[in-house]
């Protein structure tokens, strides 16, 4: 008689693929909830952006047709009819009106109808060209402009699940890792970047970029020089403002160094430099690049016809002047813009409670984790990266002769998911999860539901 062998003990398949499903579904959800927020923003809230929308929007047409602007380039008619029949709160009485966009001259237009943020890098606009011009094709009945704005809830999706896979790199719970993602939700300057064109629609995957090189580094002990070398490239592509997290982060990899150098490991000091180094190195050589390509395309004698507009010029110690402004970026969630039919007294207040939370967490997060734990590290960065975005901000103006008054924390916007990811650390180490969660959901439900309309 054949003896029946022991059927195979259960093997860890069947929990992994249970994690994996789990895994998905949480993604979905954020999926779900981060696109339908900017489908909202861009339904209704057709107006034009007074965060210089017309000019990316321009941007990306051109690129469609195969062009680049350049210094001195007008608008295209396209934008200027987009301009005048979707308006622009801030500005009413400046636009001509609709009816008149096709016999209007670009010079009747504000800023002499000039495309002047032609010399932001091309990859976002690239990107945004692409997808809309494939999104028009389908029998939808997407204008260029819609399309064009839609694609900034894709963004907005990647950063999503991208953060809520990084969260879980530090063996956060899965509810609690989907409620880091989607804290972002509650951030008035994403949820308007993912539903209007403009070059701050990868900002947030770019900062989870960041975050995802300090895991590496901190977490896993990976000093790869791939990884934050394309990581660099691709945030210089989009803006060069963006780098300011991934620099950050490459500066603290650079400051750790110091400690294998007190250990004698040469080697170690040598590899965490270079994966400091490089990046900067290929982050300088792109800009300096793109900057005598556009430079060599300019009209001879142009001039920006926004000069001083949002800078004045310097009188007397400049340290006087803008050492003032060095901490406006804490809290970075202080200045933004929504559209009249989007935000609420909800919003407002939901800033006022977001604001409080973002400038604690770096330092709570210093606080409440020993100095040897790889935790502390993102509280540094998102510290660090707060204090030196109006250093570079107003130390580029004053190579001009001017500053910033004030210095917007739309600037830092890449630091907010290293500042959710100190937040949540301290939430689970502390035992403040549900808390955390709490964050999440009622930051949703204030932009969600005053981009509705229904606040």
């Amino acid at each position: 008689m054949t003896e029946v062998a022991d059927p195979a003990p259960p093997t860890r398949r069947a929990p992994d693929r249970a994690g994996r499903r789990a895994d998905v579904l949480w993604c979905l959800l954020l999926a779900v909830l981060g696109m339908g927020l900017a489908t909202l923003g861009v339904v209704n809230g057709p107006g034009l952006s007074a965060l210089d929308e017309h000019t990316h929007l321009d941007y990306a047409w051109k690129v469609a047709q195969g062009e680049l602007p350049r210094a001195g380039s007008e608008l295209s008619d396209l934008t200027l009819e987009e301009w005048s029949c979707r308006g622009q709160e801030n500005i009413p009485d400046a636009l001509p009106e609709c009816a008149q966009a096709d016999d209007a001259d670009a010079a009747d237009y504000p800023a002499e109808g000039e495309n002047y943020n032609y010399w932001h890098p091309p990859g976002y606009y690239a990107v945004t060209a692409v997808l809309a011009e494939l999104a028009t094709a389908l029998p939808l009945g997407l204008t260029f402009t819609t399309a064009a704005r839609l694609t900034g809830g894709l963004w907005l999706v990647a950063a999503l699940v991208g953060m809520y896979a990084v969260v879980r790199m530090w063996r956060l719970p899965r509810w609690l890792s989907a409620a880091a993602a989607a804290t972002m939700l509650g951030v008035p300057s994403l949820a308007h970047a993912s539903s209007t064109v403009t070059n701050d629609a990868p900002a947030a995957l770019i900062g989870v970029g960041a975050l995802w090189l300090l895991t590496r580094v901190f977490l896993q002990g990976r000093l790869g020089l791939v990884a934050p070398t394309v990581v660099a490239l691709l945030a210089a592509s989009t803006k060069l403002m963006s780098t300011v997290a991934v620099l950050t982060v490459l500066g603290l990899v650079a400051l750790s160094a110091v400690g294998a150098w007190r250990r004698g490991d040469r080697r170690e000091v040598l590899r965490r430099l270079g994966v400091a180094v490089v990046p900067v190195v290929a982050i300088g050589a792109s800009a300096v690049a793109w900057s005598l390509f556009q430079a060599g395309r300019a009209e001879p004698g142009w001039s920006s016809p926004i000069t001083g507009v949002n800078t004045v010029p310097i009188i007397g110690a400049p340290f006087d002047e803008w050492a003032p402004t060095l901490a406006t970026v804490f809290g970075l969630v202080e200045d933004y813009f929504l559209q009249g039919t989007l935000t609420s007294t909800a919003v407002v207040g939901w800033i006022g409670i977001l604001g409080v939370l973002f400038t604690a967490a770096p330092f709570m997060a210093l606080v409440a984790f020993d100095r040897l734990r790889p935790e502390r590290w993102v509280g540094w960065a998102a510290l660090v990266g707060a204090a030196a975005v109006p250093l570079l901000v107003q130390g580029n103006e004053l190579l001009g002769g001017g500053y910033f008054p004030h210095v917007s924390s739309r600037y830092g916007v890449t630091l907010v998911p290293l500042t959710i990811a100190a937040l949540v650390l301290v939430a689970h180490e502390k035992g403040f999860r549900v808390a955390a969660a709490a964050v999440a959901v009622v930051g949703y439900l204030a932009m969600a539901l005053s981009f509705a309309g229904i606040f």
